[in-house]
């Protein structure tokens, strides 16, 4: 049992040791935290990708409208005749019907593709802007890190570590 004890002893005192350096370097680390998605969509140039996207997805859906209604008046009149028809000519209806289903359903896919790449090309620029602005803020105000608060794993911030509004006010002045 002797040994026992010297053994947690030696433990407690290694851990001690190990805490105690982290507890003076913990006094000289000022951290703090930028919610990134808040300062891409409230900076000027973020609300503008975001109405230039929004604009651009309205047009994707007003193209794609046409082939919507007419697969919708197809399904509707072969409902409306499935009984008046040959079975030979309703099973015709019903496969021109999924041919167009299967392509309106392709054209969908393709504009959501497109959507995802014009939605990277407008916002890459900004959250380049924004890392320059977070490191040159995390330089001038003397912190040691910054996180984004979306990250996994940061379950409390203290709201006064939030450089959120600096961030967008000095993306915003150039």
């Amino acid at each position: 049992m002797a040994k026992r004890s010297i053994a947690s002893w030696v433990v407690v005192g290694c851990l001690a040791g190990l805490w105690a350096p982290a507890a003076s370097a913990e006094d000289s680390t000022r951290l703090a935290f930028v919610d990134l998605r808040k300062a891409v969509f409230s900076s000027r140039e973020g609300k503008a990708a975001q109405q230039e996207f929004a604009d651009l997805e309205k047009k994707k859906l007003e193209a794609l409208r046409p082939l919507r209604d007419e697969l919708h008046r197809l399904e509707e009149e072969v409902e409306k005749q499935k009984y008046l028809i040959t079975e030979e000519a309703l099973a015709e209806r019903q496969l021109e019907i999924m041919k167009r289903r299967r392509d309106l359903e392709r054209d969908i896919r393709g504009a959501e593709d497109d959507l995802q790449l014009e939605q990277v090309r407008l916002l890459q620029p900004i959250q380049k802007k924004i890392a320059k602005v977070v490191e040159d803020l995390g330089k001038e105000k003397g912190f040691t890190m910054i996180v984004d608060k979306n990250t996994r794993g940061i379950i409390y911030t203290d709201k006064s570590l939030d450089v959120t509004e600096l961030v967008v006010e000095k993306l915003n002045k150039d």
